[in-house]
């Protein structure tokens, strides 16, 4: 959808936008949320010029007026209104009743095309992280409106995790040829990475059954959970990266000094999956929280950790490198 607000409005909007992401020109909040200065200026600059809503939505106030809505498609619609006026001058009532008919037997066609064309390479690497990753801190929009439908998103820890949905938006793009988009919410210290994609919706809620909305009784789908340990390593880097931790345990002195990876889920179900396949690939575990919890202690567990599973999120990386290069 597409606002319109009054120069005033505007300049109130943008001020507001640069104030939540700490930035004192155009140049900067360029950089910070990822869209071009040439777009930032067409937006608020140009007198007639309208805003995309679902990007801005989270900086509106209730002191910003919106003049109108117009949805994307507004300017198909219009042609399409003037195209009926057309034919019904040259074909009648009736004649503009059969094209509307052909027209919905074509477009079915045509749904019907893109969706068989659209397939997900499950044992891709790429997409079982960015799977592990949607378990861990990602959602399916809930919202069946126009601007909420076919929703996908992740978020994470806006000062820890900037690099890693960073990382996480151009995989997705390598993947699925979409864009997205970031927001960052200082209020919350948070950031989300959004794209929509009807078909890879449809496909991660009606064939591996991930759910919209809330999320509870999480599992690893039977149809990925059953692969490989060389491709199901990715799906636990994905979850690790967005749930997982690495720190050091106090030894007798006190001293924080014994290297544990964890991961820590409300999600039992999810959790005893992880702690199988690890079981069956020789990984020393416990669980904690009532097996919401799992942990792996020591340097060879770390370090065995390092060479099959890793970790994508520099936060991660950063931490664990640091530890080794002093203790190996």
């Amino acid at each position: 959808m597409r606002i319109f607000l009054d120069s005033k409005y505007k300049k109130r909007l943008l001020d507001e936008i640069k104030l939540k992401n700490k930035c004192k020109t155009l140049s900067e909040l360029s950089k910070k949320i990822g869209i071009n200065k040439k777009t930032l200026e067409g937006w608020f600059y140009l007198e007639k010029s309208s805003l995309p809503y679902e990007l801005l939505k989270a900086y509106l106030n209730e002191e910003i007026k919106i003049i109108r809505k117009k949805e994307d498609n507004w300017g198909q619609i219009n042609g399409g209104k003037r195209g009926q006026e057309i034919i019904i001058k040259k074909y009648g009532r009736d004649g503009l009743r059969k094209m509307q008919v052909l027209g919905g037997k074509h477009a079915a066609k045509t749904k019907d095309n893109i969706a068989k064309q659209f397939k997900v390479e499950i044992d891709n690497p790429l997409f079982l992280e960015f799977y592990g990753s949607l378990l861990g801190d990602g959602w399916l929009n809930s919202t069946k409106s126009k601007e909420g439908r076919w929703g996908i998103g992740l978020c994470g820890n806006l000062k820890l995790d900037k690099e890693y949905i960073n990382y996480c938006k151009k995989n997705i793009n390598n993947l699925f040829n979409r864009k997205g988009y970031i927001i960052e919410k200082n209020k919350g210290n948070a950031i989300e990475f959004r794209f929509k994609h009807k078909w890879l919706f449809k496909f991660l809620n009606e064939e591996i059954n991930f759910p919209y909305g809330k999320k509870e009784n999480l599992e690893i789908h039977n149809s990925i959970y059953l692969l490989e340990y060389n491709k199901l390593r990715y799906v636990i880097r994905g979850i690790f990266d967005t749930d997982g931790t690495f720190y050091l345990g106090k030894n007798k002195r006190n001293i924080p000094s014994f290297p544990i990876i964890a991961i820590h889920m409300n999600e039992p179900k999810l959790i005893k999956q992880i702690g199988e396949i690890l079981i069956k690939n020789n990984f020393s575990i416990n669980y904690s929280d009532h097996g919401k919890m799992i942990r792996m202690h020591g340097k060879d567990q770390l370090i065995k950790w390092m060479n099959e599973i890793s970790s994508s999120n520099p936060k991660h990386i950063n931490k664990i490198n640091n530890f080794l290069s002093v203790n190996t």
